[in-house]
């Protein structure tokens, strides 16, 4: 199923603006798990100890007013900052399945918009395990509407945001022409010149 992106639904939610809450999410999260890879570590402390750095990370960049767009609202244990104006909160979560206790859970900073099913009510950052080795840790960026539904979705893995289309249109393939190879005349000159010293 296609998402729109957040943007269509607020400006501020730019990918720029995602990509730097996103990109600081992922490398607290990788450094906290390389760092805490003892014998006495184990998926409890990691996790949560990558939960309070995020939580104090972004606290950091709310006030240190690094971003005029990002700003505290809740200093809480449910931390909520908003971009702009849009409320936002996050977790370590199954995007496709959120489980977490209070996921959908709404306190008094980030309850400000009104009921409606076709527009997010609410706005998750959810960062996603990586299952294998293999894989790469990722952050998705997702709204809800008042049903607890999916209707917008971004993400972010550590290359980047990942690629999304903006409409349901599937664009028509199209032949490439085979790739021209051939040897650049500079790079003859100066093996000739080369030789000749």
């Amino acid at each position: 199923m296609t998402f729109k992106h957040p943007s269509s639904f607020y400006q501020e939610l730019s990918d720029e603006r995602l990509a730097k809450i996103a990109e600081p999410l992922l490398d607290i999260r990788y450094t906290t798990i390389q760092e805490m890879s003892s014998p006495y570590d184990d998926t409890y402390t990691q996790e949560t100890a990558v939960f309070g750095r995020s939580r104090n990370l972004l606290i950091h960049l709310c006030i240190s007013g690094k971003y005029q767009w990002l700003s505290l609202a809740n200093a809480a244990m449910d931390l909520t900052f908003r971009i702009g104006n849009v409320p936002c909160r996050f977790f370590r979560d199954d995007p496709e399945s959120p489980s977490k206790p209070g996921f959908f859970k709404r306190n008094g900073a980030d309850d400000l918009f009104s009921i409606d099913e076709n527009a997010p009510v609410m706005w998750r950052f959810v960062v996603e395990k990586a299952m294998t080795e293999e894989d790469e840790d990722r952050v998705f960026f997702i709204g809800y509407n008042a049903f607890q539904e999916k209707v917008s979705q971004w993400a972010y893995g550590a290359s980047g945001p990942v690629l999304h289309t903006v409409d349901s249109d599937t664009p028509a393939s199209k032949e490439l022409r085979p790739a021209e190879v051939g040897v650049r005349e500079d790079s003859i000159d100066k093996s000739d010149q080369a030789q000749t010293e």
